[in-house]
């Protein structure tokens, strides 16, 4: 990929992954200490979910390590493991947000920006990839440098980013080739609801509703419009306003809609391409 170069306001609130596939944090800024850069990064503890309790955390710590107050979350972790100090946990009844960690642009192997379009969903994502295992440590996790083998349910319906060509989107499907079997990834898959208009006006015709019919035909030719949008539904309703039945044809409607494909752009990925599968799959 041609390096691109980003500005805190297009990097701000961009999701960072570790080197495991897991999410550790979002950037908040950038620091600058001499010439070295670094990505600020913090967490969100969101309102009803277990969350550390990092005041707790703090006061207990102070009492056994020399602390400056300004420790990231990260940090204040690892102090706790090292002195062997339970992490002490809450439930949150506000969303909570924490520095986490100041991440070197050494460890940063990827930077990333796509629009998304899967189904109703409409999504644009940023993603630092990192070199590290970041998130692993931070949870205690065993990291395993070993190339490892997932099961191929644990991929789908996660986003994928390739460390060489960035975001790929989202695998939905597993496919197959000749001895290999691999995924479907996909940028774009956008699909649209529409009336089986043919169908609808020959159904309404048979009702005995010839208003009706006369109407819907010189709205839309159902021999030119096999099929129409179902965005056209408030001029339908509109047309058939004063019209014997009217409820009960919009009732019948509702047994012609269909679900088309509006467009899709999609990447197929060999299973063997892939490297860490975590909340986020990665390949090569």
């Amino acid at each position: 990929m041609e390096k691109k170069f980003y500005s805190i306001d297009e990097l701000k609130n961009a999701t960072i992954i570790d080197s495991e596939g897991l999410l550790y944090g979002y950037v908040e800024d950038i620091t600058i200490e001499e010439s070295n850069a670094k990505l600020v990064a913090y967490t969100l503890f969101k309102i009803n979910e277990p969350a550390i309790n990092v005041e707790k955390l703090k006061s207990i710590l102070s009492s056994r390590a020399s602390l400056e107050g300004n420790e990231p979350l990260e940090t204040l972790v690892a102090l706790a493991r090292k002195e062997n100090i339970e992490i002490p946990w809450q439930v949150t009844e506000k969303e909570i947000k924490w520095i986490k960690g100041y991440v070197p642009l050494s460890e940063v192997v990827l930077i990333d920006s796509k629009q998304i379009f899967i189904d109703d969903t409409r999504a644009h994502i940023k993603t630092v990839l990192l070199s590290t295992p970041r998130e692993a440590i931070f949870r205690g996790l065993p990291v395993n440098p070993k190339s490892q083998t997932y099961s191929p349910q644990h991929v789908i319906g996660k986003l994928v980013i390739s460390a060489s060509r960035g975001i790929l989107g989202i695998a939905k499907e597993i496919v197959v080739s000749p001895g290999m079997l691999g995924f479907r990834v996909y940028r774009v898959r956008s699909r649209k609801k529409v009336v089986n208009w043919i169908a609808f006006t020959a159904h309404v015709k048979r009702m005995g509703l010839k208003e009706a019919y006369e109407k819907l035909v010189d709205f839309r030719d159902p021999y030119k419009y096999s099929k129409v949008d179902l965005s056209l539904i408030n001029e339908i309703e509109q047309l058939l306003e004063g019209t014997r039945e009217k409820e009960k044809i919009m009732e019948a409607m509702q047994n012609f809609i269909e679900t088309e494909e509006a467009g899709t752009e999609y990447v197929d990925i060999p299973y063997s391409e892939i490297v860490r599968v975590g909340e986020f799959v990665i390949t090569r």
